[in-house]
């Protein structure tokens, strides 16, 4: 399969792997062998001693610096065998996952927040982001590498609470839902059981997903694809219904019926155009923002109305200014709320007027001996509390980069596409011309005059 956009992509079978990748090195030029992508085949070949399980798909671009690529995502993992083995409650306490609730990570209460600790230290050393700072009452002192950001950084980090220290270092609290998915890597194993991942109607058939997912990756809307070998039309079915133009090419009249069969009889889903009246309240509804007016073409150029999803980096929060402003208007009331609450309590578990609690010391819980109105200045102090770290991170999400999901466009679910008008040639029958040692016809057509419009190939 070829693109306009300048990727090649060849499937081979595991036999044929180093052949191929010399023979499409020779070609393309080994500078622009882009990537080489392992398929878990649905059936083995082979009955006697170890089973074949893998085919490959080959990646080429005409020139690599400047091919085209669109990644797909994958869900990450959380819970046992990933890094998201700690829970933060809703009142922000946080604890390590028990065993038991790693297994059953999907049935754990939907408002608890899963996260990893990632660490502060940089791979490198920077002068401006080497220093000593304070983190709840604890000196952190600077380290031999330097922190992923300088003092500004870190004290956003912490008015976000988004700090924690584990053991003498600190930690950045990254939730899972800050960037749940992946990229896609290399290896490929989704390509469901053999019975029922699709039915095949040729003999030599590809998986829909996988040729999806190769078109979906390297080429937009309104790119042209072409299969120099059709068969049963997997890659112009895919093309069709993903919005592409298509070129498919057979030496094969049953592969050309069965392809113009399939893409004729299909219903495909009807995505969203980004240039569209539709499209652009779509948009405006999913940003939060008032699209300005504007005369729609229908261009399907301009690509769908996609899904999204946050990617919020450790920069998102230690860049955003608002976090301050937001923490500085709740201190307006959270700092008489806590003097209020230590003048209250008086001396409890060895705290005076002298030391009172600091914000960070506050318990989640109240204590049986505690006075009415300590009870009710803590459940006031920890309900702002919590508002504020809402608010805060309404605003990272707000202004945090977002990836775009290429396999996932806003359908319009009123509506169903069939196939655009489509041209089926033929230079049928073929037929091959011998030549000598002299490059001289054999069987040459000996007519002086031209060839025309009027001959008959039937």
């Amino acid at each position: 399969m070829l693109s306009e956009s300048g990727s090649i992509f060849v499937q081979i079978v595991d036999e044929n792997l180093h052949r191929i990748r010399a023979l499409l090195d020779e070609v393309f030029g080994a500078e622009n062998f882009f990537s080489l992508i392992t398929l878990r085949k649905l059936s083995p070949l082979g009955t006697g001693g170890m089973a074949n399980i893998t085919d490959y798909i080959v990646w080429y671009a005409k020139k690599k610096d400047s091919i085209k690529f669109r990644p797909i995502f994958e869900t990450k993992k959380k819970g046992l065998d990933s890094r998201y083995t700690y829970a933060e409650y809703p009142n922000g306490e946080r604890k390590t996952l028990t065993k038991d609730e790693s297994m059953r990570v999907d049935n754990l209460p939907r408002d608890w927040k899963l996260f990893t600790p990632s660490s502060m230290l940089s791979s490198g050393y920077t002068p401006t982001c080497t220093f000593d700072f304070e983190l709840h009452g604890r000196g952190i002192p600077a380290q031999k590498r330097s922190w992923r950001t300088n003092s500004a950084g870190i004290d956003n980090l912490i008015r976000a609470n988004r700090l924690q220290q584990y053991g003498t270092l600190p930690y950045f609290i990254a939730y899972y839902d800050d960037n749940p998915l992946q990229t896609m890597d290399n290896i490929w194993i989704d390509g469901g059981s053999a019975s029922t991942s699709y039915e095949k109607i040729y003999v030599v058939q590809t998986s829909t997903r996988q040729v999806q997912k190769c078109i979906l990756m390297a080429t937009d809307p309104g790119d042209l694809v072409l299969d120099p070998t059709c068969g049963s039309g997997t890659t112009t079915f895919v093309a069709e219904q993903w919005g592409r133009r298509w070129i498919s090419i057979d030496t094969s009249r049953v592969a050309l019926a069965l392809a113009r069969s399939r893409v004729m009889g299909a219903k495909y889903p009807y995505y969203l155009l980004a240039d569209s009246a539709e499209g652009l309240h779509k948009e405006s509804k999913i940003s939060r923002t008032n699209s300005r007016e504007r005369k729609t073409y229908n261009n399907i150029r301009q690509g769908f109305v996609y899904e999204r999803v946050p990617h919020v980096m450790l920069s998102s929060i230690s860049n955003n200014a608002e976090i301050k402003v937001i923490y500085d208007q709740f201190q307006e009331k959270l700092k008489p709320l806590c003097e209020s609450l230590n003048t209250e309590l008086g001396k409890v578990n060895g705290k005076t007027e002298n030391a009172p609690w600091k914000e960070w010391e506050i318990p989640f819980e109240t204590d049986e001996k505690w006075t009415e109105k300590a009870k009710d200045l803590h459940a006031e102090w920890w309900e702002l509390r919590i508002a504020r770290q809402k608010e805060i991170e309404a605003s990272i999400a707000a202004k945090a980069d977002f990836e775009y999901l290429y396999d996932k466009p806003y359908e319009d679910k009123s509506k169903v596409r069939v196939a655009g008008p489509f041209t089926v040639e033929s230079l049928s029958p073929h037929r091959i011309i011998g030549i000598d040692e002299n490059d001289e016809l054999i069987d040459g057509d000996n007519r002086d005059e031209p060839l025309t419009g009027e001959m008959d190939f039937a």
